[in-house]
């Protein structure tokens, strides 16, 4: 946790030593729940699905943001045992959804440690089968690192999960030469585009290129691009005139809990994921 100091922000030992300890206690005391965050077709307008988002609901603090808790889940190792909740948690969610008529994805945030896990393909496996969600609408999303400091072992990992019939999303992608080369070495589905890359479309000539080149890949290999971090109407102009296929960001819609997601859904005038 970062306290100000004189204007300054500063880490204190004490206060580090202090989340971790309640961190510790967090998942059993039933304090992390999910969030989600809507994304939409930006050429339809259609809701496309959801990604899960950790939150901590904090007993004095309140609700914290991953960014403050996250770093210490990982140091930890205390990120295997929390996305192992996360996954089971989206899952039973999702079908939950399903019950009621509605079918899109649901996307969930896989750790390098997690999916280092031996029993990660498992995880995946039994929280599919023990919630009765289509493994076809499950996205199971990793960082770009996970492709680009590959020790040999991540292919054959991303395979088996393939097999299981789920879809495999790269996050934070920043379109280059070199990122384009190594996707087409696995069996990615889904590629979303670093925030940050989003922002800079406004002022950058090359970065719109690099998406056309993007784009014209996806084609060819039946990927779907997300741009993440979608904040205003000339950036979703510029990626409908590229042709990205999905949107997501506050210009659509902040995240939330399920329960808001069911009214948002029922709000959704244009909505086309329900069943005829």
């Amino acid at each position: 946790m970062k306290m100000k100091n004189g204007g300054k922000e500063s880490t204190t030992t004490e206060n580090l030593t202090e989340t971790s300890s309640e961190l510790a206690n967090a998942l059993e005391a039933n304090e992390f729940f999910l969030v989600y965050q809507p994304t939409i077709d930006l050429q339809t307008n259609a809701f496309a699905g959801v990604e899960s988002l950790l939150r901590w609901r904090h007993r004095v603090r309140g609700i914290i943001n991953p960014e403050e808790f996250l770093p210490e889940l990982e140091r930890t190792g205390q990120i295997v045992p929390v996305g192992r909740w996360a996954l089971h948690t989206a899952c039973a969610q999702g079908a939950t959804w399903h019950e009621k008529g509605y079918r899109f994805a649901v996307s969930v945030n896989v750790s390098i440690q997690q999916f280092e896990d031996a029993t990660f393909a498992h995880d995946v496996e039994d929280a599919l089968s023990s919630s009765l969600f289509d493994p076809s609408l499950l996205v199971l999303e990793f960082p770009f690192s996970i492709l680009s400091n590959d020790d040999g072992s991540v292919g054959s990992r991303l395979q088996v999960l393939h097999s299981q019939g789920v879809g495999l999303a790269i996050d934070d992608l920043r379109p280059s030469e070199t990122a384009f080369t190594t996707l087409e070495e696995y069996p990615v589905s889904v590629v979303k585009l670093d925030r940050r890359f989003i922002a800079e479309l406004a002022t950058s000539d090359s970065a719109e290129t690099l998406i056309v080149q993007l784009v014209d890949i996806a084609k060819t290999r039946n990927l779907q691009i997300i741009a993440s971090g979608v904040e205003d109407a000339q950036q979703r102009r510029r990626l409908q005139h590229d042709q990205v296929n999905i949107g997501q960001g506050f210009l659509f819609s902040e995240p939330h809990e399920a329960a808001d997601i069911d009214r948002f859904l029922e709000d959704f005038s244009i909505f086309s994921g329900k069943p005829l």
